[in-house]
């Protein structure tokens, strides 16, 4: 596979951290989920105000790769997720977490493997929320008892867009690379953690070209480069309150569950070879689970392997991390925004009862909510009178009956749903 040759400037030498600030897959179309259009209102929705406008797009641009564009460049949500490109020879695990290659030439050119970072490195990780409600149910036969666990809700939305600032070009323009300080512990083409060597005993200034030298010309017959992506800054804990908040406001009295999972978070580059190609197959893999051979041959496969743990693309959802509030700017919106602008949509996808196991519900699914919000207190301003028969005594069977279901709905909010039974 021919390389893509492009121009590199060198990076400035940022940090480089072991342990990312958040522990951290898949989009369809929600319009066709339930409404609740019974329920009279909902509270008011503030979204919040989108004045960045992304610059123009590079005119070189890989025609192999689809970018997203917006159609409103004010507001980022609009704009399509473009997905990870795929790379040659390549597998991952079960979670979407890692990926892996043994492409020859990611072993064998430099500027190949180097061009494959900085392409690698322009893509945040899958990033989304998971909310999952549930409740156990009792149940009795004779001295028996049996208990269950009832899935009330559970969905996801994609989070990836607020971690791409404007003017960002998927896969083209390149991330925030950090490369392992000369002051810290890493695997720099050693197979246990060291100092040496260090950026400057390497010849030149452009640190990933670089380390990527150092790698092609690394004559180990087992070895591994490794980028891995990390989301930083982001105060989930502070997110977490609100939707919790958001699903009580809807009487959710259930057992609540709020993720923050990732996905593709690194990509490992192994070198050609026997050995390479069975650690990357999955059935291999499995036998190796299942008999427990791998108590044996991990331990062997970590002394014979050199590995390269020197690159992180780093992906900012602020400024400044969480507790540092003084000048603390989002990349695309605040967590108390972006709950605003999806708090209705979180309550009704709850009180529908609505399950995605393999899709989120997006920004088509929150604007139908927000419409139905809208018809909403536009019935609760404008009530429809009880029919009136002309008759006395019915209208007033109709009145008394119209009284008692208002109560009875009264009496059913205030319990709440979801309890443990």
């Amino acid at each position: 596979m021919p390389s893509h040759k492009a121009s590199y400037d060198a990076p400035p030498p940022n940090i480089y951290r072991d342990e990312p600030d958040n522990d951290h897959a898949e989009t369809a179309s929600m319009a066709s989920a339930v409404l609740l259009d019974d329920i009279e209102s909902f509270p008011d929705e503030e979204l919040p105000a989108y004045s960045d406008t992304p610059s123009e797009a590079p005119s070189s641009v890989p025609t192999s790769l689809t970018l997203a564009r917006s159609t409103d460049r004010r507001d980022p949500f609009i704009s399509e997720i473009c997905p990870i490109e795929d790379l040659p020879f390549s597998t991952r695990d079960s979670t979407c977490s890692d990926y892996r290659t043994n492409y020859p030439s990611y072993s064998t050119e430099y500027d190949t493997l180097r061009n494959m970072i900085t392409s690698q490195g322009g893509f945040p990780p899958g990033y989304m929320v998971v909310i999952q409600g549930e409740h156990t149910e009792t149940s009795r036969q004779g001295n028996k008892e049996s208990k269950n666990k009832i899935v009330d809700f559970y969905f996801k939305i994609e989070m990836s867009r607020l971690l791409v600032p404007a003017g960002h070009v998927w896969g083209v323009t390149r991330g925030k690379l950090e490369f392992l300080p000369d002051n810290k512990r890493g695997f720099r083409g050693t197979i246990l953690p060291s100092l040496k060597p260090t950026v400057n005993d390497l010849e030149e200034s452009d640190y990933l070209t670089s380390w990527c030298k150092k790698y092609v010309a690394d004559k180990a017959r087992i070895k591994s480069f490794t980028l891995k992506r990390e989301i930083r800054n982001h105060d989930i804990k502070k997110l977490e309150q609100l939707i919790r908040s958001a699903l009580s406001e809807a009487n959710y009295r259930g057992h609540v569950h709020i993720k923050f999972p990732t996905n593709h978070d690194s990509v490992v580059v192994y070198s050609p070879g026997t050995i390479n190609n069975m650690r990357m197959t999955t059935w291999i893999r499995w036998v190796f689970y299942l008999s427990f051979l791998w108590i044996i041959t991990w331990p062997l496969l970590f002394f014979l392997t050199s590995r390269y743990d020197v690159v992180k693309s780093v992906w900012y959802y602020a400024s400044k991390p969480p507790g540092d509030e003084m000048g603390r700017e989002p990349t695309v919106v605040s967590e108390v925004d972006w709950f605003f602008r999806w708090e209705s949509a979180i309550k009704r996808a709850a009180l529908a009862r609505i399950r995605c196991d393999d899709s989120v519900i997006d920004e088509e699914y929150r604007r139908a909510t927000l419409a139905a919000d809208q018809r909403g207190q536009e019935i609760s301003r404008n009530p429809q009178p009880a029919p009136s028969t002309g008759n006395a005594f019915a209208d007033g069977a109709f009145n008394l009956l119209d009284q008692g279901l208002r109560v009875a709905q009264g009496f059913s909010e205030q319990r709440g749903w979801g309890y443990d039974c």
